[in-house]
């Protein structure tokens, strides 16, 4: 921007003209558009000036305010709200990084097109408004990377959560592309048949609605005798209302099935357009042979699958169009297995869903490392090493009692079915058992848990029942869901817990006779249900009905029978492999998992208690131990660094292509691979990519003399760096415009981290730094001393560049004690402005601050932007609000000094776990707390050679039974 235009915005967004940009606000405020407020409704200069007189003879406008200087804000605040919704839209709705040119697809308006069919459907299930949008424009969004008529495929990915909606999204992409000619969807799903059912009877339940377009199923399709249908008996004509799905197990023999079904008829097949949806695309398809290996072939069902996207009839014919989506929760395999022209590797496009904000997920129940601002629900309980160890026992038949948390998670199912039967919930109510994938430890568990409702008197159970929901009230409040889930829509329908007393008959009923599987009419072989306990045993040695007429796998009632039982159903399910992936358990309310793996992506894929609580909220519980707890932490952290890096890419304007993902190096990653080795092979650790790199120091030793040395570092470095200016607030201080290599050879090569902390070793990011700074196109970098209170007007002061700057206060996190201190959090973010002079910061638009807001204004502002978090900004939001304050390429060092002394100044609940307890700091001398923030991406520029994991871990054990499941 011309200096002239800089000076312009500065003058008349100084407070000299507040009342000014005031009378002109108000008119937008109350809906006018800038046409009309450009003359105020009049028809040129002189009828506006004739306008601005009769208002100041009202005395409603400042006397100075005449047209031309009315013009001239008008124009300028125009340009503002342009940019303001410029970014607003880039972050709202840019889901697609890709370069590829959109099609010219529309969204079906029909009331007859199926898209508009589904979306009404979704609505009558309860769906927001605000979520059916979202999921509207993400679908546009990829149907338009589509290719209508071309031979060559379209392979893209789409990243969503586990238990998030997934399949709304998968139905909503073919009910739209099926209203564009589309005719023929294939969706892979799984390798467990009754998995694979439940997806085939939801997705032609979304999709088969009486409406333009007719759609029939197509299963286990082959050209052997038997076969539903011939592909020469297909009504694939231009106008043709008809469309088809096959769902198809991952299965090599199914799927070479189903290319032979295929190629028989190459007229057929050339008027197809075909879109595959690859469900869980990182489960089964990926090549696990050796990709470096010339004369290694790709695994069988690789190259199945490659063969379907690349399919050509024996005649030479091709389809009409290809299209090949792969969907998946945990895409790292997708990333790091191959990327060559042949793969399915995500060539064209990648795509990131948005969950509904009531989702309940990794994020909100586990918390982010390092992060105040998600601590996580207090939800999960502890499984301790002896209980663990109690388990191992009673799989291998030595010990024959549960153990005291097991009984707790079962205590707890008792209590939330009768709260959510004393509300008339409708819907199934779960309890999910998860210690083992072995079939005879199902077996075993089943038995005991037997054994204790027919050994105990029910009377115990309720008195163990009234005690533990005493204990739960206090550990979990209504004000802890509430302060932990600040985003949840309407919290003011978040129910509490009722009394005891009124949900006690409820649990009399419930365990009035011991479970029992679910019993089969003989004549009928109708499942009936009753106002018990279903025991459920879900593997596939439980298929089909007993000698007893019991049904032992779980199966829910259907929602739409006229005997659907009543009360709401109860189910305790235990299982392994098929509760590991794809199976919802409805109405989950207490999770016993013990399963342990070293393959992060299937340990996220068993996390069967992330999705949608709506009319529960308060009642999921989760036991673990603590080191699972901590595998889910840092999965819930890698996921969002993961989805910010690509929101940085989309933001920047790049192709998937040119995406390398980040994977955070970790020492935890010696216990928690990303996903199995065969599955990575393009990871190598060479070249590192720090851009976009948000960091901080929160583990320190407590050590006199270290951070003494410290101290006298961080004041010798800040006292040589000239004259600073004050902040913005006028807390501290910055520096303009100082060299790395100052920054290098001046603090951070004298500056002494804590072994624990991230910074411990930096050399890798120096080295990084120094060979692409130029390449970036980086600045010299901005130096913040952050303070508390007024400059000099504070009892604790550090005196810098001749200013007293206050210390800030933090406390310790976990332990009262110790050498080493973990204070949990050192930025607020507003610090990550703090570098921006007044006239900078006010020309951003009011809604991008992160600044703390009365709770109605808070809403307002949420309601205006809902994808920024007003408590932790995403980096790809810092880094477009640091572009609009012309700060975009400059990087930053931001310094605090904090009192040894500091106070926990507000009381914790009683209740709070060690792990989140909070002490005085009661360190043996102040703190330097250190944090960086360097610029993300920049248009066109790949800054790392190839991806970076340091993962020295051969599989072990552990790892080689996993990989057996």
């Amino acid at each position: 921007m011309a200096i002239e235009m800089l000076n312009l915005i500065n003058e008349f967004f100084s407070p000299k003209y507040d009342e000014h940009r005031r009378a002109i606000e108000k008119l937008r405020n109350k809906g006018r558009d800038w046409d009309f407020i450009k003359y105020y409704g009049k028809q040129d200069e002189e009828g506006l000036q004739n306008k601005l007189e009769q208002l100041q003879e009202d005395d409603m406008i400042p006397e100075d305010l005449n047209a031309p200087l009315w013009l001239t804000i008008v124009q300028l605040l125009r340009e503002a709200a342009e940019r303001e919704q410029s970014i607003e839209e880039k972050i709202a709705n840019n889901r697609i990084l890709s370069r590829r040119q959109d099609n010219n697809l529309t969204i079906p308006g029909g009331a007859e097109s199926s898209w508009q069919l589904y979306k009404n459907k979704l609505l009558g299930q309860g769906w927001t408004d605000e979520s059916v949008k979202d999921i509207e424009n993400t679908t546009i969004s990829i149907l338009r990377k589509l290719r209508v008529e071309t031979h060559n495929p379209i392979k893209g990915l789409t990243i969503g959560h586990v238990q998030s909606g997934k399949t709304a999204s998968m139905a909503g992409l073919m009910a739209m592309a099926a209203d564009w000619d589309f005719n023929l969807f294939i969706v892979l799903s799984g390798t467990i048949e009754n998995l694979r059912k439940q997806t085939e009877d939801r997705l032609m339940s979304d999709l088969k609605m009486a409406g333009r377009l007719s759609w029939e199923r197509l299963s286990k399709l082959s050209l052997k005798l038997g076969s539903s249908h011939k592909v020469s008996s297909l009504l694939l004509n231009k106008g043709s209302r008809d469309r088809y799905l096959n769902v198809c197990l991952k299965n090599k023999t199914r799927l070479n099935d189903l290319i032979l079904w295929l190629k028989e008829d190459g007229k057929k097949l050339s008027q197809m357009r075909i879109l595959i949806i690859d469900d869980e695309s990182d489960q089964g398809g990926i090549n696990t042979n050796d990709v470096n290996d010339s004369l290694s072939e790709r695994t069988a069902l690789n190259k199945a699958i490659v063969e379907l996207v690349n399919i050509q009839a024996n005649d030479g014919s091709k389809p009409l169009s290809m299209n090949y989506i792969s969907y998946t929760a945990t895409p790292y395999a997708n990333f790091l297995n191959e990327a060559s022209e042949e793969s399915l590797y995500p060539h064209d496009f990648v795509a990131v869903l948005n969950p509904a904000k009531e989702y309940f997920g990794a994020k909100q129940i586990f918390g982010l490392e390092n992060n105040e601002y998600y601590r996580g629900l207090p939800i999960i309980r502890e499984i301790t090493t002896s209980e663990r160890d109690l388990v191992n026992s009673i799989h291998k038949g030595e010990e024959e009692y549960l153990p005291q948390s097991f009984e707790d998670a079962l205590h707890w199912f008792l209590l939330a079915t009768s709260i959510m039967r004393y509300r008339k919930y409708k819907k199934p109510i779960s309890m999910l058992v998860h210690t083992s994938q072995k079939q005879l430890h199902h077996g075993i568990f089943a038995d005991l848990i037997n054994s204790y409702f027919l050994s105990t008197p029910k009377v115990k159970i309720i008195e163990a029942c009234r005690v533990l929901y005493e204990q739960e009230q206090k550990k979990f409040t209504k004000e802890d869901f509430e302060m932990e889930f600040e985003v949840y829509p309407n919290k003011v329908d978040v129910k509490d817990y009722p009394l005891f007393e009124k949900i006690e008959e409820e649990l009399k009923r419930l365990i009035r006779n011991h479970p029992s599987h679910i019993n089969v009419l003989e004549d009928t072989k109708r499942l009936e249900y009753h106002d018990g306990l279903h025991l459920c045993i879900d593997n596939c040695a439980n298929n089909g009905i007993t000698e007893d007429m019991e049904h032992v796998r779980l199966a829910y009632p259907d929602p739409k029978s006229p005997n659907y039982p009543a009360p709401a159903p109860a189910f305790i399910v235990i299982g392994g492999s098929t509760l590991s992936r794809g199976l919802t358990i409805e109405g989950l309310v207490s999770t016993y998992f013990l399963r342990t793996t070293s393959q992060a992506d299937t340990l996220l894929q068993m996390g069967r208690f992330f999705g949608y609580r709506k009319g529960y909220e308060m009642l999921p519980r989760i036991w673990l131990t603590t080191v699972t707890e901590a595998k889910f932490r840092f999965m819930a952290t890698l996921e969002e660094e993961l989805r910010e890096d690509i929101e940085t890419y989309i933001l920047e304007g790049m192709g998937a292509n040119e995406y390398g993902p980040k994977i955070k190096n970790s020492p935890k990653l010696s216990w928690l691979r990303i996903t199995a080795k065969n599955r990575m092979q393009n990871a190598e650790a060479i070249d590192l990519d720090f851009s976009g790199t948000s960091s901080q120091t929160i583990i320190f030793d407590d050590n006199a003399a270290i951070q003494s040395q410290n101290i006298e570092v961080t004041e010798h470095f800040l006292d040589h760096l000239g004259l600073p200016k004050e902040t913005r607030n006028s807390h501290g201080l910055y520096w303009e415009d100082v060299p790395f290599q100052q920054i290098l050879d001046d603090f951070f090569r004298k500056f002494k981290f804590s072994d624990q902390s991230d910074f411990s070793n930096m050399e890798t990011f120096f080295d990084w730094y120094q060979k692409k700074e130029a390449e970036a196109g980086f600045t010299n970098w901005n130096v913040t001393l952050s303070g508390s209170g007024k400059l000099d007007n504070n009892n604790k002061q550090w005196k810098i560049g001749g200013r007293g700057v206050g210390l800030i206060k933090r406390t310790r996190l976990g332990s009262a004690t110790g050498e080493i201190i973990n204070i949990g959090v050192l930025r607020s973010p507003s610090d990550l402005y703090a570098d921006m002079t007044k006239e900078m910061y006010d020309a951003i638009p009011e809604k991008f601050k992160f600044t703390k807001t009365g709770k109605e204004e808070r809403a307002r502002i949420e309601d205006q932007l809902e994808e920024i978090d007003l408590k932790q900004p995403k980096k790809s939001v810092i880094n477009e609000l640091r572009k609009a304050a012309g700060l975009g390429l400059t990087p930053q060092l931001l310094l605090y000094r904090i009192e040894k002394d500091s106070k926990l100044d507000k009381e914790q609940k009683p209740n709070t776990i060690e792990a989140k307890k909070r002490y005085d700091l009661n360190a043996s001398e102040d703190l330097i707390g250190v944090s960086i923030f360097v610029p993300g991406y920049r248009s066109g520029k790949n800054l790392a050679t190839k991806l970076s994991i340091r993962i020295e871990n051969p599989m072990g054990e552990s790892e080689a039974e996993e990989g057996k499941e």
